[in-house]
């Protein structure tokens, strides 16, 4: 048969309740909701909506193009962790702080070992999508649950987590940090809140406590102007930074900045006037950190001098 009758012959082979339900799953990575389902259906049904159409509806629609964004962030963080390359220096268009942590968090997973993800029951699909298939053994950790097939889960506050001690490789808090201790009934959660500093701190002691000798944390938390929003705390790069040193753990860190033309890194990071919320649909900054117990900064060191050159002057990674 003729290669584009072909083509056109297997557009059909299989029925609209299939086409629907694959479009939807291939396009914005999710099955359809009752209501796009049975318009879709009637309307391929009364021929006021062709196959192709409904696929141009689905890529053309704003929901796409969130699932680009994280698609994009997802793919550039896993090459340059298979090329072993840290991603410095980022770039990305306008959006959450997602599209900056989960490149920097992915490029810096390592390439096997025991992981820790805290706070996974209400992470990014695209993200856990990503940790699940990328040859880790992963843990996940929170008060909620979330089916992630075979993965080990622990129904647990990181404060007092129940695993012995050096049995974790490295742990992984993106966006979680800033909410142990806070108000958790926007999550559906009971957990009552306590003193913000001394909670982050109890999470950091215990987590230090599960670390492994070489082991490290990446964290990311939202930058800006100091301040308690009920269901999390934004800091400044001191309050952060101070937060971990009292926990036993020195970082290389980086801090990204919301802008008109999208995110970009800031060494000279101002917090006056970062509120969380006014650029964007979330944070307006965020520091991004590797933390290890018990080593000193690298850039106090000649060798990590050097090794803080190098870093700085990699390319940037445009993603605008």
């Amino acid at each position: 048969m003729d290669p584009a009758i072909d083509a056109h012959m297997r557009a059909y082979g299989a029925t609209d309740e299939e086409l629907v339900e694959q479009a939807f799953r291939a396009i914005l990575r999710r099955p359809p909701d009752d209501g796009a389902r049975d318009r879709a259906l009637t309307k391929l049904s009364d021929g006021t909506l062709s196959r192709a159409t409904l696929w141009h509806e689905l890529v053309t629609a704003e929901e796409f193009r969130r699932v680009c964004e994280l698609d994009d962030a997802v793919t550039l963080g896993l090459a340059a962790r298979g090329r072993g390359e840290p991603l410095t220096w980022l770039q990305a268009p306008p959006a959450d702080e997602r599209v900056i942590e989960v490149p920097w968090v992915l490029s810096r997973l390592r390439p096997s070992g025991r992981v820790l993800e805290v706070g996974y029951a209400f992470a990014e699909p695209a993200y856990l999508a990503a940790l699940v298939r990328s040859g880790v053994e992963l843990v996940g950790l929170d008060l909620a649950a979330r089916d992630l097939g075979d993965v080990e889960r622990l129904l647990a506050d990181v404060r007092s987590i129940p695993l012995p001690d050096a049995s974790v490789d490295q742990v992984l808090l993106v966006s979680t940090l800033e909410h142990v201790g806070a108000d958790n009934a926007v999550y559906g959660l009971e957990a009552k809140a306590a003193d913000g500093g001394a909670a982050r701190h109890d999470a950091l002691v215990e987590l230090r406590r599960i670390l492994r000798p070489g082991g490290n944390l990446l964290v990311t938390v939202p930058l800006g102007e100091p301040g308690d929003h009920g269901w999390f705390r934004q800091d400044d790069v001191v309050g952060w930074t101070s937060a971990f040193a009292r926990a036993g753990f020195f970082e290389e860190q980086e801090a990204y900045e919301l802008g008109d033309e999208g995110w970009r890194a800031v060494p000279a990071f101002a917090p006056e006037g970062v509120r969380y919320g006014e650029r964007g649909p979330a944070a307006s900054a965020v520091l991004c950190s590797v933390l290890s117990p018990g080593r000193l900064r690298r850039f106090l060191t000649p060798a990590g001098a050097a090794a803080t050159l190098k870093r700085r002057t990699r390319p940037v990674r445009n993603r605008s």
